[in-house]
């Protein structure tokens, strides 16, 4: 079995198995900081084609871990079925009881909404969803709060064993409904245009050029959150060939292909706003140029991630930027009992969207969320008469416009 040492230090090895009749390549990643080894499949028995895509997820598993995550990764379903297993092995809990209503209360919904995701990826804000979703889906009747609070008890086993075997490193946030349904703190448009027109001014006093990228990467990406709707981490794993544009009535927009806790779907962007994604571009395109120096007029990797470091990883985390901007603006972080975060700027979407008398269908649809959840946190701002608007047909579906980007 000949293996190849791609980065010539040990932490990205190629190798083929031996016996088969037409092996592709394995990778084995191992990245500082983390115990163990992680394997997977390149799917290609190209070398060239092996390596690219080996780099490709060492330098996400590189950036998992720097951000708190594990080398083992697994879902929120293999984490659970591994924990039914060794719960069934221990006959029964610390008060003599037995696992199975434990383990049947996460199976009957828990596995429905979390099961698929990265268990290292389920925070504060899954949680405060799988809440309002919990109350649209049951089986027979509504569950009162004290019914949710038994089910995140039952959750904590889970996470504590994932904990245990390595696969998180803390447990995650995630407190347990309360009586009454939360507003999400969101901005008001004036504050909103104060944010915004504070942006330039927030990059421009950066202290060094490092901190200037930063800050500009972050200031189109918290734009794009706000004109789009997009979940934070579905911004996160945007790529260049998921963009292309679409003919409307008034011109075109532009439609991104994103894959969230609700599965894929394609968002579109506000008239405009494609400004912002074309700001991002044409900087990558300025880095990779000037890496490659001598005259050289490379191309832009159309598989590579929209908003991230200048390695081309991407970045996983804009919280402290977002906070920085919130202070350097003069915006309160608190607003209506709770604290602003990215999320905020999605809310803002919502709430601007259905004041001005977008369909909450249409809206749903947009958001990859239900039209339940939109009454459940924007319910002031859903009157009637858009409610009313469900009932009618959708907007007609965008013709291509052929290629008006470099990154289509």
């Amino acid at each position: 079995m000949d293996k190849v040492d791609v980065r010539g230090d040990g932490r990205v090895i190629l190798y083929k198995r031996d016996g088969l009749k037409n092996p592709v390549y394995q990778a084995r990643l191992r990245v500082p900081n983390a115990a163990g080894y992680k394997i997977v499949t390149t799917k290609t028995a190209n070398l060239r084609e092996a390596e690219r895509i080996a780099l490709n997820l060492y330098e996400d598993l590189y950036m998992t871990v720097r951000a708190g995550g594990s080398i083992k990764s697994r879902t929120f379903k293999q984490v659970f079925e591994e924990w039914e297993k060794a719960a069934t092995a221990t006959a029964s809990t610390r008060q003599g009881k037995s696992w199975k209503p434990t383990a049947d209360r996460v199976r009957t919904y828990a596995i429905e909404f979390f099961g698929a995701k990265k268990i290292t990826e389920i925070g504060e804000s899954d949680f405060a969803d799988y809440w309002v979703w919990r109350k649209s889906n049951f089986a027979r009747k509504a569950p009162t709060n004290g019914t949710l609070k038994r089910e995140r008890a039952s959750l904590l086993p889970v996470f504590k064993y994932a904990v245990t075997k390595g696969y998180l490193t803390a447990m995650p946030t995630g407190s347990a409904p309360s009586a009454k349904a939360v507003r999400r703190p969101t901005f008001t448009l004036n504050e909103w245009r104060v944010l915004s027109r504070k942006m330039r001014d927030w990059v421009a006093a950066a202290q060094s050029k490092v901190i200037v990228r930063d800050r500009f990467v972050a200031h189109q990406a918290f734009l794009i959150l706000a004109n789009t709707g997009m979940r934070i981490g579905e911004l996160r794993g945007l790529r260049w060939s998921d963009l292309r544009t679409v003919k409307t009535d008034d011109g075109t927009r532009l439609v991104a292909h994103v894959r969230g806790k609700t599965g894929a779907r394609e968002v579109v962007f506000q008239q405009g706003a494609d400004e912002y994604v074309k700001r991002l571009y044409d900087m990558r395109l300025a880095e990779i140029t000037e890496a490659a120096g001598n005259g050289a007029s490379p191309q832009l990797d159309r598989n590579q991630i929209v908003v991230c470091h200048p390695d081309g990883s991407a970045i996983q985390t804009m919280k402290r930027s977002f906070e920085s901007l919130l202070k350097f603006a003069g915006i309160s972080a608190q607003r209506d009992g709770g604290t602003r975060t990215l999320y905020s700027l999605r809310h803002f979407y919502a709430t601007q969207r259905l004041s001005h008398e977008t369909s909450p269908f249409l809206l749903a649809k947009q958001m990859g969320t239900s039209v339940e959840m939109l009454e459940k946190f924007y319910g002031q701002t859903v009157t009637s008469s858009l409610a009313a608007q469900v009932s009618k047909s959708g907007a007609r579906q965008g013709q291509s416009n052929g290629k008006r980007y470099p990154f289509e």
